[in-house]
């Protein structure tokens, strides 16, 4: 029997809608102060949503509801100012 590489998640763009590798797409989640931020552990708790890496996709982002939709509608659902 041959080896396989096992399960790889599948996780899709909030942006693009593209489905692409969990480690190829950036993970964002609602901090407790209702901000969404990038989750960098990757292991944030609550619900989270992902986006590809590219610029194209980040200026996308805030855009008409793709972040409401992906946080039904919670918190200020804006990206943190750095």
């Amino acid at each position: 029997m041959a080896k396989g590489k096992g399960h790889i998640p599948i996780r899709t763009c909030i942006s693009c809608g593209a489905k692409k590798d969990k480690k190829a797409l950036v993970r964002l989640v609602l901090d407790n102060d209702g901000w969404v931020v990038v989750d960098k552990s990757g292991s944030a708790p609550g619900r989270g949503a992902y986006v590809c890496k590219n610029e194209q996709c980040w200026s996308e982002l805030e855009k008409g509801k793709r972040l409401a939709r992906a946080f039904r509608g919670k918190g200020r659902l804006k990206l943190r100012p750095h």
